[in-house]
């Protein structure tokens, strides 16, 4: 079976965010939350790309294996899913995704980096098919 991939043309991306934006509009996503970004590789160097980028639905996630309580599962399908009741917000997947997929939230606010959560939000309701 094929696995979902959502694919940039980095050679066509102009940082416009309106890819993040399709996605808030498309799927309601609350302020703050941000279930895609762009980045930008080698900003203000020749050769500058950008990239739209969110989970990437990895075959090996490094958010599976540190979650503690086995909150976050991959379907047969490949795509990587999160039960939010048995989530307990330590924030280990926010820490070990290489893409910063996962959105913590601590009283509806979205955290950075190095902070834990008490409760969650994360991954595109597409996927969920």
């Amino acid at each position: 079976m094929g696995r979902m991939r959502f694919l940039c043309d980095v050679d066509r991306c102009i940082d416009c965010s309106g890819c993040v934006i399709a996605c808030k509009e498309g799927n309601h996503v609350p302020v703050g939350v941000n279930r895609r970004r762009v980045i930008t590789i080698n900003q203000g160097k020749p050769g500058e790309k950008s990239m739209s980028v969110a989970c990437m639905h990895c075959s090996d996630a490094p958010c599976i294996a540190v979650c503690p309580v086995d909150a976050i599962y991959q379907r047969e399908d490949g795509i990587v899913l999160v039960s939010k009741k048995t989530c307990i917000g330590c924030g280990y997947c926010f820490m070990a995704c290489p893409f910063g997929a996962p959105q913590l939230l601590l009283y509806g606010l979205p955290l950075r980096r190095a902070a834990i959560s008490t409760r969650w939000s994360f991954w595109c309701p597409r996927c969920h098919g």
